[in-house]
């Protein structure tokens, strides 16, 4: 081959491999970019449920009186969603559950441990994914506080 022939061979192949990458790449990266989006909803729910049983586990110890803690409880769902859940995206009610280790649950140094849960469903697909059956997760989270031996 002449130098002439080569050099417009050469010139023909220059943006083959940009495009041959992009052919490659973007396939390969939308999974990667959905799972880590899933990964990062999960991560959030986690960690908004997680501070939710601990503020109301502080909420609960540090009530005066064992007939103002349901309404404390309340109190702090109700912000949680509002300021937490709610811009993050989680339509769902967290359900808060609490045990203690003592009876009454205010007993000098017992433990009161509180959970919250959330049960979310998945949203469903749409268009040719519309027959994969999506299923609901239940996302969990506890904290145990000791109520003040000073009490």
């Amino acid at each position: 081959m002449n130098r002439s022939c080569l050099h417009s061979l050469r010139r023909t192949e220059e943006g083959s491999a940009v495009i041959e990458f992009v052919l490659l790449a973007i396939p390969l990266m939308i999974p990667i970019i959905m799972y880590l989006g899933v990964v990062h909803e999960n991560s959030t729910i986690n960690s908004d449920l997680h501070n939710l049983a601990r503020q109301s586990a502080r909420a609960f110890i540090t009530s005066s009186d064992e007939s103002f803690e349901p309404a404390r409880i309340q109190s702090v769902i109700k912000i949680f969603e509002e300021r937490i859940l709610r811009p993050d995206g989680i339509q769902e009610v967290p359900t808060i559950t609490i045990e203690c280790s003592a009876t009454p649950c205010l007993t000098p140094d017992s433990r009161v441990r509180v959970t919250a849960s959330l049960t979310r469903s998945r949203e469903r697909l749409s268009g040719i994914l519309r027959f994969v059956p999506t299923s609901t997760v239940r996302f969990s989270a506890s904290d145990v506080q000791i109520v003040d031996a000073w009490r």
